[in-house]
């Protein structure tokens, strides 16, 4: 029984071991570029806020919770933008949290929009392995909580249509663990795009792909699919061949605030031993101008 649940922490500890938060990858993030790309920052063409938070494989104890914020708003005309993100994160007896600052800036040409992105912030980390009951009270393995701080900076492009969008990131660019190996954040390259079809006056396909890739493992994918109802409605669902089947929904409830929902289905083993995992997100654009709002964003 022991063994069984060390594997399961084992398990749920994956992510934090191949890479710190600014890496992972929202179920919803299509609808929040800023997660995985510093090159959004500004992109809504106002200042923008966004919420999310995410419970994953529910049921299961010592289960993943993430809270993120982020805001970001466009300056000189256009050209520029500037964010800034924080996180926390619960994973079994581990804790992380952080904060990361963007800039970006737009070049516009005929029908295309290009987008350069830096980003720098740092993260922090805390395991408490001395809370654990194990077999062994004497295992050096969990003799000593873990504290560690790291540095890093981030960049990424993006090219962007009326209904095409493109982009390319590395949130991460340097490599770092601490002297025990326990923490490590690795550099993943993350690869996105999409495309917005028209199907009648009142209802679009947008068809979606992310890849990421970390070192030598195999890429992860993440195929989507969303339509969208009358320019208020977005329904779809995401497939990653790893680990998930997700179902999604975005609702515009107002012309500045949007809420946004997922349900992630697990696939393989561990789908026996969890309920699934649910993501909530809220955006609000704020209008201080009289400016026209773009609005449904596509991407």
């Amino acid at each position: 029984m022991i063994r069984n649940y060390i594997k399961i922490f084992a398990f749920l500890l994956l992510p934090l071991a191949a890479s710190a938060q600014q890496s992972g990858i929202y179920s919803q993030y299509m609808f929040n570029g800023m997660a995985i790309n510093p090159a959004y920052a500004g992109y809504d063409g106002m200042l923008s806020m966004t919420a999310l938070g995410r419970f994953q494989s529910i049921g299961l104890k010592g289960s993943p919770n993430t809270q993120t914020f982020s805001v970001h708003t466009p300056i000189a005309r256009d050209r520029v933008g500037l964010g800034l993100q924080v996180f926390h994160e619960n994973i079994g007896v581990t804790e992380q949290s952080g904060v990361y600052a963007s800039y970006s800036y737009k070049i516009y040409f005929n029908k295309l929009t290009l987008s350069l992105g830096l980003q720098t912030g740092a993260n922090f980390y805390r395991t408490d392995f001395t809370t654990l009951d194990t077999a062994d009270p004497g295992d050096p393995v969990f003799a000593n909580d873990t504290r560690s701080t790291t540095l890093n900076i981030g960049s990424g492009v993006m090219l962007t249509g009326e209904r095409l969008f493109l982009g390319l990131s590395m949130p991460q660019m340097l490599s770092a663990g601490n002297n025990d190996n326990v923490i490590i954040q690795e550099v993943p390259l993350i690869l996105f795009g999409g495309y917005v079809i028209n199907l009648s006056p009142g209802l679009k396909l947008r068809p979606s792909m992310l890849a990421k890739m970390v070192n030598s493992r195999p890429v992860e994918w993440n195929i989507n699919a969303h339509l969208l109802i009358k320019d208020i409605l977005w329904v779809g669902a995401s497939f990653r061949p790893v680990n998930a089947i997700t179902l999604m929904l975005q609702l515009q409830l107002t012309e500045q605030l949007t809420f946004g929902y997922s349900y992630d289905a697990g696939i393989g083993e561990i789908s026996s031993i969890e309920e699934g995992s649910h993501e909530f997100m809220l955006n609000y654009r704020f209008r201080f101008s009289k400016k026209a709002m773009v609005s449904p964003r596509y991407f």
